[in-house]
This record gives structure tokens, sequence and C-alpha cells, in this order.
């Protein structure tokens, strides 16, 4: 290949990229795969999400003064305690049913987190947003059980840091299989799921 060539193929290169790329709103250049791998965001989702997060808080951290139809009691909560061995409450519960109860509850709780932090990275074009809910999952799990004992509002066990990250797992993975069109739905369904709850846990206590 001539010298001519070469300087032609080089320059119709550099032509061909600079019309995939087109600058973005602050001025840098993005590729046309960068925007693909972006998609709009609905803005029912971070509404839906941001209620979401307010009700997480409540029914995490006010355990001691809420309680479900009366299925723990309030006052057995208002307690600072620490258990790091996993599974210890299967052995010899006090209500059978009552670890069973914890463990789906736990992951319940934090599959609406999975589902909406996964919709939210997936429009911002993250490459891995399903192993990033799981981290930020066990995060957000870690830091509320580690309020729950610094305020000494419930139980620090290592078996509620599993089961939400599995619940915020879930809720990826159901993300991902949801169509585009339905997450607006979804979410408003999550959303008024958890109000249902709350709404019930209020009308239940004095």
């Amino acid at each position: 290949m001539t010298v001519g060539a070469q300087e032609g193929c080089l320059m119709w290169f550099r032509m061909t990229s600079l019309k995939t790329r087109e600058p973005d709103a602050v001025g840098n250049l993005t590729s046309q795969g960068d925007r693909a791998r972006r998609r709009p965001l609905s803005p029912v989702v971070p509404v839906a999400f941001g209620i979401y997060a307010v009700l997480l808080m409540v029914l995490t951290l006010l355990k001691n003064r809420l309680s479900f139809g009366g299925l723990w009691d309030t006052a057995a909560h208002d307690q600072r305690s620490l258990d790091l061995v996993l599974f210890n409450g299967f052995q010899d519960p006090p209500i059978w049913w009552g670890p069973w109860v914890n463990t789906f509850g736990n992951i319940a709780l934090f599959l609406p987190l999975g589902f909406f932090l996964y919709v939210i990275l997936r429009a911002r074009g993250t490459r891995f947003p399903w192993v990033e809910v799981v981290v930020f999952s066990a995060v957000t799990s870690l830091a509320i059980e580690c309020l729950q004992w610094v305020f000494a509002v419930g139980y620090s066990d290592v078996d509620d840091l599993l089961f939400n990250t599995i619940g915020g797992a879930i809720g990826a993975s159901l993300a991902v299989w949801t169509p585009r069109k339905a997450v607006p739905w979804a979410s408003l369904a999550l959303t008024a799921g958890f109000l249902a709850v709350l709404g019930v846990m209020v009308a239940t206590n004095p």
C-alpha cells in the first residue's frame, strides 16, 4: 500500500469515528454504543423509588414501634442484639413459623430495592448493573443492621444481611425480564404494596 493510500485510509477512519461520536449534554463525545446502552427512564421510577426508600427506613428502624398484624412483639425489638451465626434462628425457635416469616420477609423487603436499582442503573448505561445491585443491596443491608445495633432498635442478624442481599438479587433479576413499557406499572405496584403494608401496621398498632 502506498503512502498516499495509507493517509487516505487514516483520514477515512478519523472521519468515520467522528461521525459515530456526538457531544452529550456536557460537551463530551459519546459513541453510538454508549447512547444505545442508555435507555430513557420513566419519571415514575425515581418517585416510586424515593417513596420506597422512606418506607424501607420506617419498616426496619421502627420495628420497636410498629408491628404487622402482631407478627412480632414491638417491645422485644426495643433492645440491642447481635447475632453473627448463620441460621441460628432456626434452632429451637419459640414459634416454628417465626424464622420462616423472618426469612421471606427479609427477601421481600429488599426485592423492590433490587428492582428499582437495576432499572435506574440500566437507564444510566452501566456495564454490570446486576452485580452492582447485589453489592449495593448488601451494603445497604449492612448499614441498616449497624443502625439497628447503634440505636438499639432490634436484632442485628447476619441472616438478615444474607436474605436482604438475596432479595435484592431477585428484584434485579425480575427487572431484567420486565418489559420496559411495564416498568412504571411494576414500580407503582411495588410501592402500593409497601404502602398497604405500612397502612396495616399503623392501623393495627395503638
